[in-house]
């Protein structure tokens, strides 16, 4: 139980990761524009 928590974890950092990168570059596209 406790690893399957760590991957869980380790998932939802990932897909944090990943919507904060592409609001980023987003937001970096529009100031540009």
């Amino acid at each position: 139980a406790g690893l399957e928590r760590l991957e869980a974890g380790g998932l939802r950092a990932a897909v944090h990761a990943a919507v904060e990168a592409a609001t980023r570059r987003s937001r970096e596209l529009g100031e540009s524009s």
